[in-house]
């Protein structure tokens, strides 16, 4: 059902300039927290149109970016070509139900953003991270911080109403991640169902494997 929704949105997904404020905010987060080298394999979660994969493949040695949307990878894949990018796979994978896609491999960064609020069980998805993650390997999540239900106009695939930074931090601790921090990414201030200016923060989590 959700991969439909992002499907029908793919084609104007990146005329929207909140999103485009918000990947340059989150890009711009994991640049300054994690030390990014070409020697890393990462993965994404989610990755929609790829506006924070193109833009951190360069300092990469190559990212899997994978998304539960078909629509949403085609637009990426045109962006591929379009700039010939060479370090970038992409695979429709939903992490719980496919994992085993990606048993045979490891990544020294997994990311996602705006991505676990649409996720039913989160810590499922931190066990495969967890799995998936190389020793010392990365873990940057962005996501909103807990709002009121005002964000979404359309609730449909929404799971969650933002997350406590906080209470997700603790979560990623038990799951077995080690130095974990959280911060202030990026603040969106859009008009929202009731017509009202609202700002609405997103935060970085980082952690370690």
């Amino acid at each position: 059902m959700t991969s439909k929704i992002f499907d029908k949105a793919a084609a104007d997904w990146d005329q929207n300039s909140l999103r485009l404020q918000l990947a340059k905010s989150v890009t711009a987060a994991i640049k300054n927290a994690v030390p990014l080298s070409g020697t890393m394999c990462a993965l994404e979660i989610g990755c929609g149109t790829g506006l924070i994969t193109t833009e951190l493949a360069p300092h990469l040695k190559n990212i899997v970016a994978t998304d539960t949307s078909g629509g949403m990878l085609w637009v990426l894949q045109e962006k591929i070509k379009t700039q010939s990018l060479t370090n970038i796979e992409t695979l429709q994978l939903d992490l719980c139900a496919d994992a085993d896609l990606l048993a045979s491999r490891s990544f020294d960064l997994i990311y996602c953003s705006m991505t676990l609020h649409h996720v039913r069980d989160p810590g499922a998805v931190l066990q495969k991270c967890r799995q998936l993650l190389a020793p010392a390997g990365f873990l940057a999540i962005a996501d909103l911080e807990k709002e009121d239900g005002s964000f979404h106009g359309d609730m449909s695939g929404v799971e969650h109403l933002g997350f406590d930074p906080a209470k997700l931090a603790e979560q990623v601790s038990r799951c077995g991640f080690a130095q974990v921090n959280t911060a202030r990414a990026h603040v969106i201030t859009k008009e929202n169902v009731q017509r009202q200016v609202r700002d609405y923060p997103v935060f970085l989590l980082t952690a370690r494997g």
